[in-house]
């Protein structure tokens, strides 16, 4: 074979495969697009109609012949032919089976066989109980059963006393089947439905634990930061303005400045760890709470603070979340003093009584008022503060004294926190 014919061949045979591939493609399509059931109803369709139509040439269920012969195969091929729609619209299948046979026999009486027309009655019973709501299922088999009576008053061979049983039984047990599979496949339904309903409530409740969760770390973030950068800014002051007369005084400021970076990273590195879920590998130190008042007192006593702390009524353990709220409080609000309120000093009362704790930061800036720092003092420290009093049912009090500086008093109550 020439190389021109050999290349002639290979382009014939190219686009007989090109060809073939957009018609198996054309075909996949095509079969998606179709409902749900249609082609394995459509087969047993084409076998029931096929097999109906042999029985009727070859008697094979030994029927006794009555009427025209085209008339009888007509009747049965649409019978059986309808079946393909079963599922599509089982009450018009239901309807058109029930015509089909019946319909004729008004004319005159008709062969009736097993395969052609017991079968289908059976089969769209059946699927008229099974895919039809209540209404639609009992019209369906109510036109089933006028088809029924037809036939036993025009065909004399069905039309029988014995033969009632036989036909009415396997007919009844259609119909229930029918119901209890679509009550069954409902429940399951609902139960799917349910469960996916769920699954999206846990997934919320997730999403929305996460976002607390976020905030919560914000805000111990925000106070972290917020604190330790206020304190070296004031400390990296000092230092600057004793480099030019003592030197060596301006070692300590230096050295806090240290210190208290060195704490700001660790905790920073162990928020980070928590973010990432490495508190199993992390030595963590346990949160901070009113027992750290005091050390927390002293430091902000070093880097230029003088805070004085009073305790009322008879100290006893919180809960962690209420213990750590009251240090964070107090933190924040001499925090905000050493920034926004210098020089001043500072006065902490803790509160205790039945019910509840009450914490109390006041400072005596002169910067207090309307106009001066305490306006100044409303930020996302204070938003803090409301978001996590109110997380325990508590409230939070902030006032501008005039003249006199500025007070934050914050209540919490012990019973909602422990439920």
């Amino acid at each position: 074979m020439t190389a021109p014919v050999q290349a002639q061949a290979r382009g014939r045979s190219q686009a007989w495969a090109e060809l073939a591939a957009r018609v198996e493609s054309k075909a996949r399509a095509w079969l998606r697009r179709l409902p749900e059931g249609v082609l394995p109803d459509a087969l047993f369709a084409i076998a029931v109609a096929g097999f109906a139509q042999v029985n009727l040439v070859f008697q094979l269920d030994n029927s006794t012949p009555y009427g025209p012969m085209p008339a009888v195969a007509a009747s049965t091929l649409v019978a059986t032919s309808v079946l393909a729609l079963r599922r599509v619209t089982p009450l018009a299948t239901a309807v058109i089976v029930a015509v089909a046979i019946a319909g004729p026999m008004l004319a005159t009486p008709l062969t009736v066989t097993l395969w052609g027309d017991f079968l289908p009655i059976l089969v769209a019973s059946y699927s008229v109980a099974r895919h039809s709501e209540r209404a639609r299922a009992a019209i369906g088999a109510a036109a089933i059963v006028i088809g029924l009576v037809v036939v036993f008053l025009r065909n004399p061979e069905s039309g029988t006393v014995g033969n009632l049983p036989f036909v009415a039984v396997p007919l009844v047990a259609c119909l229930i089947a029918g119901r209890v599979l679509r009550a069954r496949a409902r429940s399951q339904s609902d139960d799917r439905a349910r469960a996916q309903q769920l699954e999206a409530e846990r997934e919320e409740a997730i999403r929305a634990a996460l976002a607390e969760e976020r905030g919560r770390i914000a805000r111990e973030l925000h106070d972290i930061v917020a604190h330790c950068v206020s304190v070296m800014v004031v400390q990296a002051g000092a230092a600057e303005d004793l480099l030019d007369r003592d030197p060596q005084q301006a070692r300590a400021p230096l050295q806090s400045v240290q210190d208290t970076g060195r704490q700001a990273v660790g905790e920073l590195r162990r928020m980070l760890g928590l973010l990432r879920g490495e508190q199993a590998r992390l030595a963590l130190k346990p949160q901070p709470g009113t027992a750290d008042l005091g050390d927390l007192v002293d430091h902000m006593a070093e880097i230029g603070l003088p805070v004085e702390l009073t305790v009322e009524g008879t100290a006893r353990p919180l809960p962690p979340g209420v213990d750590l709220t009251v240090y964070r409080i107090v933190q924040e609000a001499l925090t905000n003093a050493l920034k926004h309120a210098a020089p001043t000093t500072a006065h902490v009362v803790l509160h205790y009584d039945e019910q509840s704790v009450r914490v109390s930061v006041r400072d005596t800036g002169q910067m207090g008022g309307t106009g001066g720092a305490g306006a100044n003092r409303v930020g996302h420290g204070l938003i803090g503060m409301r978001e996590r009093v109110g997380l325990y049912g508590g409230t939070l009090k902030t006032a501008a004294v005039p003249e006199a500086g500025f007070t934050v008093t914050a209540r919490l109550p012990l019973q909602a926190a422990q439920q």
